[in-house]
């Protein structure tokens, strides 16, 4: 009986140990796209790097769930984990609190280089078909011009059917969202990336598909989000390694040097 006894407590010593060894985890939400079998794979190689720095400096793991991102952000809003990626709108703002800015997004009008048209303001847009992400934010003035300036085509978040429509005159032109500031950078990348959707077009829009309009409709810094009150305290560890990481530069060299090397 006795044998059994300290079997019994060693048993529950080793499980003890083994609860304690085990690291603790925040859930994370992240926006499912691109690639709807496996959505992980879409995190890009600076995300994969800044997340898995601040895992390292905050000795927190994050349990990661790849959800469409309205979803990703009522969760993070019902309190069930953090949100990665959001950026600040007045609405946002008054159900969740923000950690320190990650990078600076902005929106670039795309449209076929052979049906490009100059844009200089949100005038510019009259008459004309875009397409939106659902739910995504593109900044005041083009969310007071929609319906009423132009017309939106809401798409998924799903880029290969977005080009794909574009390409097929289904709009005029669609709202991409890119750390990249150089118009010719992002033409590169997306020819690149969705060239191959042009295969049965001509042989000069093969060859140059995909083109950036004038300047960015919009620029926003994005962020991890999580409701008041959701743990706190890794928040404010959270932010002091996103402050590290900004001072050090690596978040410039994550997200700015390799976006510029396009």
């Amino acid at each position: 009986m006795r044998a059994m006894s300290k079997a019994g407590f060693l048993f529950l010593w080793m499980c003890a140990a083994a609860a304690q060894a085990e690291p603790q985890k925040i859930t994370l939400f992240l926006s499912a796209q691109h690639d709807r079998v496996n959505p992980a794979a879409a995190l890009s190689a600076p995300n994969r790097q800044l997340l898995a720095y601040i895992e390292s400096e905050t000795g927190v793991q994050f349990e990661r769930k790849f959800v469409p991102w309205k979803r990703a952000l009522q969760s993070a809003i019902e309190g069930k984990g953090f949100v990665f990626g959001a950026s600040q709108t007045p609405e946002r703002l008054q159900h969740l609190v923000f950690s320190e800015p990650i990078y600076i997004d902005n929106v670039w009008i795309v449209t076929r280089c052979d049906a490009r048209f100059s844009y200089n303001s949100i005038a510019d847009l009259k008459g004309k078909t875009i397409g939106m992400i659902r739910d995504a934010y593109y900044g005041p003035e083009v969310a007071k011009a929609v319906n009423f300036v132009f017309t939106p085509e809401y798409d998924v978040n799903d880029s290969i059917s977005r080009f794909d429509k574009l390409l097929k005159h289904r709009t005029d032109g669609i709202f991409v969202y890119t750390q990249l500031t150089d118009p010719r950078a992002l033409e590169d990348m997306m020819k690149m990336q969705y060239g191959r959707l042009a295969e049965q077009e001509n042989p000069a829009i093969r060859e140059r598909p995909f083109c950036a309009q004038g300047k960015p409709v919009h620029s926003s810094s994005l962020h991890f989000a999580a409701t008041p009150g959701y743990h706190p305290e890794y928040l404010k560890e959270l932010n002091k390694a996103l402050s590290k990481a900004a001072k050090s530069g690596l978040l410039a060299k994550w997200y700015i040097q390799p976006a510029n090397k396009h």
